[in-house]
């Protein structure tokens, strides 16, 4: 069991699934609370579509690996689970009934809510995962583009699923239907930057292994200071999106400062951090080191969002 865990990386299931915890609690339902609006989902419905999600996301990861498996012997020989614990014949039955698992249960709740529409979303979000670890992640930055957007639509699926209850809330109080609406996109921008950055950092952590295998990554078709220029790019849009969020909440909250604060000790100023780092990074070791910090001012970015829920209740 621990090395399936592993293998379909539990840790990142987990961050997924307080993303839409978070979403759903600590944003919407403190408006529903308000306004007495009952949620389109109810808790056991909500829960399913959150284990889709990761079901969806651990059948993600698997393939990744299936097809990487050449590639990880080289850049992270001590982490490669195809072939070495999962043979590959068991390792695409598990791709496939993940797959399968998270497919039928959206299809439940999509039947259940009565929009089916909803069912949709979850193979339209499998197969460019499978396309990625196919074909994608060896081209430039395309690969790069999948699994940020991947990882901004976790957030905004949320919205999706309760858009009858979050339209509820726009027509019954305008505000604070544009309060959920910048809260959602916000997130979803700080998500998708974040991981841009953080993926094109990795790529130049890994750019032995994807040259020996013919990946056509950035690094490797660009090379190391051009990465570098495109990388930081990303990381002064996102440290330019952190400064509109962080005028936002100045203008629209009386407990401003106490937002802005948190924003900018613990995400903007770690942002401007990771440029520098960026910046000295020179070795495999430095990127690493450079991605693991980038992962935490996510996680950072993340807990922001129950911050929030506390300020808003308490105000």
């Amino acid at each position: 069991m621990s090395n399936f865990l592993q293998f379909i990386r539990f840790p990142n299931l987990i961050i997924v699934g307080l993303t839409q915890y978070l979403m759903r609690y600590c944003i919407l339902q403190p408006f529903y609370s308000r306004l007495d609006i009952p949620p389109s989902l109810d808790a056991f419905h909500f829960f399913l579509l959150v284990l889709t999600t990761m079901l969806i996301a651990a059948g993600g990861y698997v393939i990744n690996d299936i097809y990487d498996y050449d590639i990880d012997k080289i850049n992270k020989p001590d982490k490669v689970f195809v072939g070495r614990i999962f043979g590959l014949r068991k390792a695409w039955r598990m791709y496939a009934w993940l797959n399968i698992a998270g497919i039928a249960i959206a299809t439940y709740v999509a039947w259940r809510v009565g929009d089916m529409r909803l069912a949709l979303l979850f193979p339209a979000a499998a197969a460019p995962l499978w396309l990625y670890s196919r074909q994608l992640k060896k081209t430039p930055l395309m690969g790069n583009v999948v699994v940020s957007l991947f990882c901004a639509l976790v957030a905004l699926l949320v919205l999706f699923a309760e858009r009858n209850a979050f339209l509820q809330i726009t027509q019954t109080n305008k505000e604070y239907g544009e309060y959920v609406f910048y809260l959602f996109w916000g997130y979803a921008a700080f998500a998708y930057l974040s991981t841009m950055f953080r993926e094109i950092v990795k790529d130049m952590e890994d750019v032995e292994g994807d040259t020996a295998n013919g990946c056509r990554t950035l690094p490797v078709i660009w090379g190391i200071p051009a990465t570098k220029n495109i990388a930081s790019g990303f990381g002064l849009a996102l440290a330019a999106t952190l400064i509109v969020l962080m005028r936002w909440q100045w203008q629209n909250f009386d407990w401003h400062w106490l937002g802005m604060l948190y924003t900018l000790v613990l995400i903007f100023v770690p942002s401007l951090l990771a440029l520098l780092l960026l910046s000295f990074a020179k070795t495999k070791k430095d990127m690493h080191r450079l991605s693991g910090f980038l992962k935490l001012i996510m996680l950072t970015g993340l807990l922001y969002l129950p911050m929030f829920c506390g300020l808003f209740l308490w105000k």
